[in-house]
């Protein structure tokens, strides 16, 4: 039992270290560096708040501070009782349920390395930068997003067909 004890305090310091530690409260309701984190991986893709200078933490925390601010300042309006409120609401999460569903079919999409290859080959006078032709690994991450993209498009072109082509669709213009 004794042996155990080093080995669940060592666990306990490491999953409290690992806790998200309140920057700010606003009234009574914490801003912490999982939201901080959350912000930033938002506003700058790949900087985390860690990695921030004091200064910029606590500019990050002031603008948390005021979003909070306005967020209860808003909902206290009772903005979110109104027609036009629910109107645009209902219009943003069908548009947010359209992206993700994009997000997922465009996930499913494929590139086998002897596309990317197969696409370098066939043209090769194009990948050329300062006069030189491009090394194909270097090239390799933007022929494959740009295979993708196309294969993406031929499948949503096939499904919006599929669907037109089940659905009554009327053009009044």
């Amino acid at each position: 039992m004794f042996i155990r004890l080093p080995l669940i305090l060592a666990t306990a310091a490491t999953f409290a270290l690992a806790a998200a530690t309140t920057l700010a409260t606003v009234n009574g309701q914490a801003i912490t560096t999982s939201d901080a984190s959350t912000f930033m991986a938002k506003a700058i893709p790949g900087m985390t708040f860690d990695k921030l200078d004091p200064k910029m933490k606590r500019q990050i925390v002031d603008q948390l501070i005021n979003q909070s601010l306005i967020k209860d300042q808003v909902k206290k309006s009772g903005i979110q009782n109104t027609p036009q409120f629910k109107l645009a609401y209902e219009a943003l999460r069908d548009d947010l349920a359209v992206d993700m569903w994009m997000k997922k079919e465009m996930g499913k999409v494929t590139v086998a390395e002897n596309e990317t290859k197969a696409f370098y080959d066939a043209n090769k006078e194009k990948m050329k930068q300062g006069g030189k032709v491009v090394p194909y690994e270097k090239a390799k991450f933007e022929i494959t997003q740009f295979i993708k993209m196309e294969k993406f498009k031929a499948t949503m072109t096939k499904t919006t067909d599929a669907l037109r082509a089940s659905s009554k669709v009327e053009v009044k213009l």
